[in-house]
C-alpha cells in the first residue's frame, strides 16, 4: 500500500504538466493554502518591538565637571578633573593648577594652606584636602 501511495504522487509531480495538476499538487503540500501576499503575512508568534516616540526624540544632554583636590604644594594644587556629558564619563584628567588658572566656568581665587577656592558667576566653591585631623587625641 505504501509503495502505491509513493508511485502515485511521484506520478503526479512527473506529469503534472497542466496547471490543473500543478494547482492539485499545490493544495496538497500546503494544505489548501493559497500563498499569496507572503510579505503582508506574520508568523503566529512573532513577537514586534514597539518604538516609543520619547526614545526616538534627542534628549538634552548636560555637561559636568567635577573638581577633586588632592594635594596642595607651593601655592599650587593637584587637583583631579572629571568631565561628564549626561551620566557618562567623558574625560579625567590630573593637573596642577595655579591662582587665575580656569576649570570649566570657574576661576581659581585663592589656594590657602589645606583648601581651594574657586569662584563662578554665581558662586562660591570651596575644596579641602581630606586629612587625618591628629590633635582630637590631645586634647581630650
Amino acid at each position: 500500500m505504501k509503495k502505491f501511495i509513493i508511485l502515485g504522487t511521484l506520478n503526479l509531480f512527473l506529469f503534472a504538466q497542466n496547471d490543473i495538476y500543478l494547482e492539485y499538487v499545490n493544495k496538497l503540500v500546503n494544505y489548501n493554502f493559497v500563498l499569496k501576499n507572503i510579505e503582508n503575512k506574520n508568523a503566529p508568534f512573532e513577537i514586534k518591538e514597539k518604538q516609543n516616540k520619547v526614545f526616538n526624540q534627542f534628549q538634552k544632554l548636560e555637561k559636568k565637571i567635577k573638581v577633586k583636590l588632592i594635594n596642595i604644594f607651593d601655592n599650587q594644587a593637584y587637583v583631579k578633573i572629571i568631565h561628564y556629558l549626561g551620566d557618562q564619563i567623558t574625560k579625567v584628567e590630573k593637573k596642577w593648577i595655579k591662582v587665575g588658572d580656569k576649570i570649566g566656568t570657574c576661576k581659581v581665587d585663592r589656594i590657602t594652606f589645606d583648601s581651594l577656592i574657586l569662584k563662578c558667576k554665581h558662586k562660591t566653591i570651596t575644596k579641602t584636602v581630606n586629612k587625618k585631623i591628629i590633635n582630637i587625641k590631645e586634647e581630650r
